[in-house]
């Protein structure tokens, strides 16, 4: 039995080993025949040099001086304007869109609104504390909601207050 099984996959295998001239001669014949074409590179556009004319300006890549940045207030007026020598808050580097308020924590009659940043960190601040761009006052706090009194300015030299909230959100 085991010659037989021999026998028929030795004749198998030469059946395997066929003439393949017509193969390659397909091979061959394709090749000649289709030549690839391919087209020839677009022109790259001609370089224009621009000469920067605002040499003696501020380069927009580097960051402003801290004197061009800071607030000019006009305090010759008679008029409402913000405690510039008061002592800024850790939170009044964030607009009050970054802010969200997270909770609330108590203690006695004294309640603290928990204000997380749009980084990931949680403050306690409580009333009278500060948040926010505009010189904003925490006026209240209760368990759904903070009133937030800012100072905007109007343009000639005076500042008008102006209520915000910011309410209780979840993740």
């Amino acid at each position: 039995m085991r010659r037989v099984s021999l026998f028929a996959l030795c004749v198998l295998l030469t059946g395997c080993m066929g003439d393949r001239s017509d193969l390659e001669l397909f091979i061959t014949t394709t090749k000649a025949q289709h030549v690839a074409h391919i087209p020839p590179l677009k022109e790259p556009p001609k370089f224009e040099h621009f000469a920067y004319q605002a040499s003696l300006m501020r380069s927009p890549f580097v960051p402003p001086s801290r004197e061009l940045t800071e607030e000019v207030i006009d305090t010759s007026k008679d008029c409402q304007q913000p405690d510039l020598k008061r002592r800024k808050g850790r939170l009044e580097t964030y607009a009050l869109d970054n802010l969200k308020m997270r909770g609330t924590l108590s203690e006695d009659k004294r309640i603290w609104a928990l204000i997380e940043t749009n980084d990931g960190s949680v403050y306690r601040l409580g009333v009278g504390e500060y948040l926010g761009l505009y010189h904003g006052r925490i006026a209240k706090v209760s368990p759904q909601t903070i009133e937030i009194i800012e100072l905007i300015p109007d343009g000639t030299g005076c500042w008008s207050e102006r209520t915000s909230s910011m309410d209780l959100t979840g993740k």
